[in-house]
């Protein structure tokens, strides 16, 4: 089960209720369930629930759940300050200043990352190292040792996920070395990812300009996690939304 807390200004609660619902979480409201002598089976009575705790209301929500070591995800959204609010006595997870269209975009990102999943979910994309590393990935597989097919004249131009470019990717013993030695070492790890909670990894897959040999090798990676049915996997058009966090 999953559980996430958004501990907010007054201000915002109205914008984070619809969302929060929208993205298929079960919203508890602390107005008019009491928190206190409750079991943790009892705070949780869906897959997914979500509280929203702002500076007025649903604070006995909170430190109930932390006096009862109850586990859950937590994002702050603004600053609270109302006299007389006690924050979480945790760090959040992510912290959002305001709920602008990017942090309802991210917050959306978050609220299903956080998702209660029978197996895990693998999203996995490309980047060019030229750009730097995607600050959202979870692991990072380099390609960059594979021969490129930029330097071939008739594929220079084609895009990763053609045919004939993965051919030849997947044609190069390195390519089945990496992957034959990475991927089982990725599906054991998986069970250990959703004990904790973790339902989603982000697997970034990247070549130099992210065009060819990330996108070969991240296409294959997806169909063959898909095939073992032990873990589902994606292949995301873009990398996922970042928010920079500022430092506690």
């Amino acid at each position: 089960m999953s559980l996430a807390v958004l501990a907010c200004e007054e201000r915002f609660r109205e914008v984070l209720e619809p969302l929060v619902v929208e993205a298929g979480y079960l919203l508890l409201d602390p107005a008019t369930i009491p928190p206190s002598g409750l079991a943790e089976a009892d705070f949780l009575p869906g897959p997914d629930t979500a509280v929203i705790v702002s500076e007025v209301s649903g604070q006995s929500w909170v430190h109930a759940f932390d006096s009862k070591e109850v586990r859950y995800w937590l994002v702050n959204v603004g600053t609270p300050a109302h006299p007389g609010y006690r924050p979480p006595s945790r760090q959040p997870h992510r912290r959002l200043l305001g709920v602008g269209p990017n942090d309802r975009a991210y917050l959306t990102q978050l609220l299903d990352d956080w998702r209660d999943r029978e197996v895990v979910r693998v999203d996995c994309f490309t980047f060019g190292y030229r750009d730097g590393l995607p600050a959202e990935a979870d692991w990072v597989v380099d390609t960059r040792f594979l021969d490129s097919p930029y330097w071939v004249a008739e594929m220079r131009d084609l895009p990763g996920t053609d045919p004939r470019v993965r051919a030849r990717l997947m044609a190069q013993p390195g390519a089945h070395e990496l992957i034959d030695s990475f991927l089982p070492m990725l599906l054991n790890l998986l069970p250990l990812y959703r004990a904790q909670r973790r339902s989603v990894l982000r697997l970034a897959v990247g070549c130099t300009g992210g065009k060819h040999r990330s996108v070969a090798v991240a296409s294959e990676l997806v169909d063959r996690i898909n095939a073992t049915g032990s873990a589902t996997a994606r292949r995301l058009d873009r990398p996922p939304l970042h928010v920079p966090q500022l430092p506690d």
